[in-house]
């Protein structure tokens, strides 16, 4: 009864904290209500009045007041999936304002496993984490979780499948810059396969200039190609052999650039 008659006398303050919070879990409510029912009873009001919505079990994010839409990004919300969810692929490449296409999936690395879920018109899916390394916290957005630039080449070279496709990969890598090159060889070193050194090498050599590599990075990535000839993609596709890196890949691969395209996935 207490609860019924004085729940609005703090309905603003509880705004508040859930508006910092924009990305929360019960235990969140628990903390600044001092009480499992009250905090149960502020998720099903808040809920119920549209102040709040339930992504997915025990995830909730706070909604603008005007107009109930997520004050959450997709990014925030992917990064609070598990305690150790970060944004990766594609999705990261995005991120980084170098992705080609609009996706409507978007890949989470973790090493706690989940059920991939769809939320307002987004499938957010899982991927396995491999590795912590690279994994940041941008200085500007400190609620997302997102494999910093190198990283995020790396693996998406590594799983190309995850990126949208060689011809998005290669859209996303012709805007690129600039990269860090010794971080790049530390996250090579880290997976240390074979044919992602071949990969990796074979693919940035298109962009050795605008990327500002030096020809000692992919003398060591050619070091590490080993004897074993790979397809890049498909054998159908993959119809020319590269010797210097030992690997069946299209004739040309920077033809992409000239296909353009807008799908979105």
């Amino acid at each position: 009864m207490y609860l019924c008659r004085n729940f609005k006398v703090d309905i603003m303050k509880y705004i508040k904290d859930l508006h910092r919070l924009r990305v929360f879990r019960k235990k969140d409510v628990v903390s600044f209500s001092k009480d499992e029912n009250v905090a149960k009873e502020i998720l099903r009001r808040y809920k119920k009045e549209g102040l709040i919505s339930q992504v997915r079990r025990d995830l909730y994010v706070a909604t603008d007041l005007a107009t109930k839409a997520s004050l959450a990004s997709k990014f925030e919300i992917a990064s609070h999936i598990t305690p150790s969810s970060s944004i990766a692929y594609h999705t990261a490449l995005e991120y980084h304002g170098l992705a080609h296409q609009v996706f409507y999936r978007l890949y989470v690395s973790s090493n706690q496993s989940f059920r991939n879920f769809d939320y307002d018109g987004i499938e957010y899916v899982f991927c396995r984490a491999t590795s912590e390394m690279g994994v940041v916290h941008p200085v500007t957005d400190n609620r997302v979780r997102v494999t910093d630039l190198e990283r995020t080449i790396v693996d998406c070279v590594n799983r190309i499948d995850l990126c949208g496709g060689l011809d998005e990969l290669i859209q996303c890598l012709a805007i690129t810059t600039y990269v860090n090159e010794r971080k790049l060889l530390e996250y090579l070193n880290c997976f240390d396969k074979q044919f992602l050194y071949q990969k990796t090498g074979f693919i940035l050599a298109y962009f050795q200039k605008e990327m500002k590599l030096s020809d000692d990075f992919f003398a060591f990535c050619r070091s590490k190609v080993g004897k074993s000839t790979r397809y890049l993609t498909d054998s159908g596709s993959s119809d020319t052999f590269f010797s210097e890196w030992k690997l069946c890949a299209p004739a040309n691969i920077l033809s992409f650039l000239e296909q353009g395209g807008s799908e979105h996935v």
